[in-house]
């Protein structure tokens, strides 16, 4: 895909996306508990794709792609790249969000978040400051330019909309949505919660007692598999100790700053692939 996020997700697993749907191969009902900017999901081939995330911005996007997509890609088409839209469309999605209440026309709310994720600096979708920053401008000829990212990825659309549709979407809170799940055989669940340390940035915070609290959870799940990224951290090692889960250390992992990051894919039970691509 051109542009492998629907939204430029803080800490969004784009470079390994491809190795949580391989660790999930075989499961035919895969529930993604933080949906974020959904990078893994072209890649999970389960016949039934459960998709969650509190951020109701990213998650009434993904529905109007499935549906509206022709519809949403005209409407980004016509859009101007240039501060005043951008200013626009973040008072607009604050005001969403203000209120708790999700307005009547979807379409006109998904190309307001869309314009604010793509024409913003990279890497601010889900935290706090979504909403709160000035348009990607480059002032010299390094790296890409801002303005191609922003119609390239309104371009990608017409991929994602493939994706989309094979998805059922929900919003609720995480362990609202795992008190849901079947603990079966041919079950899984892909879970990238926001990390200890990096992950205070997400909008949507996630303490250490909702940390514990997960774990605690997961490790109720005996026949569903369960995959679960992290950065390597003591916290971690302490929640999820190597004698009871599968560590996979991918290569390729980055952090926001495109430094080294020691990520981690960890497993409850062996995928029926235990082997892993780079």
């Amino acid at each position: 895909m051109k542009t492998t996020a629907l939204a430029p997700w803080f800490g969004s697993n784009r470079l390994c996306a491809h190795q949580a749907g391989e660790l999930l191969a075989g499961c035919e009902w895969v529930g993604v508990g933080f949906a974020g900017g959904m990078c893994e999901l072209a890649h999970i081939k389960a016949r039934t794709l459960m998709v969650n995330d509190l951020h109701r911005h990213v998650i009434n996007l993904a529905r109007v792609v499935a549906d509206q997509r022709e519809e949403l890609q005209q409407r980004l088409d016509a859009t101007l790249f240039h501060p005043d839209e951008l200013t626009a469309e973040e008072g607009r999605c604050a005001a969403i969000e203000a209120a708790g209440l999700a307005p009547a026309d979807r379409l006109a709310w998904a190309a307001d978040y869309f314009v604010c994720s793509w024409m913003a600096r990279n890497g601010l979708a889900g935290t706090a400051r979504e909403f709160k920053s000035g348009l990607s401008s480059r002032w010299n000829a390094g790296g890409g330019d801002s303005a191609t990212r922003f119609r390239s990825a309104a371009e990608s659309l017409t991929e994602w909309q493939a994706v989309m549709r094979r998805c059922i979407f929900t919003t609720l809170d995480v362990f609202d949505f795992l008190a849901r799940v079947k603990d079966e055989p041919r079950h899984g669940l892909y879970l990238d919660p926001p990390f200890p340390g990096p992950g205070d940035s997400y909008k949507h915070a996630f303490p250490e007692a909702s940390q514990r609290l997960l774990a605690a959870r997961l490790a109720d799940l005996h026949a569903c598999r369960v995959v679960v990224r992290y950065y390597d951290h003591p916290l971690v090692r302490e929640l999820y100790p190597e004698n009871r889960w599968t560590w996979h250390r991918p290569e390729g992992g980055k952090t926001q700053t495109n430094k080294s990051a020691p990520e981690v894919l960890l497993v409850n039970r062996p995928a029926e692939s235990t082997t892993i691509g780079a």
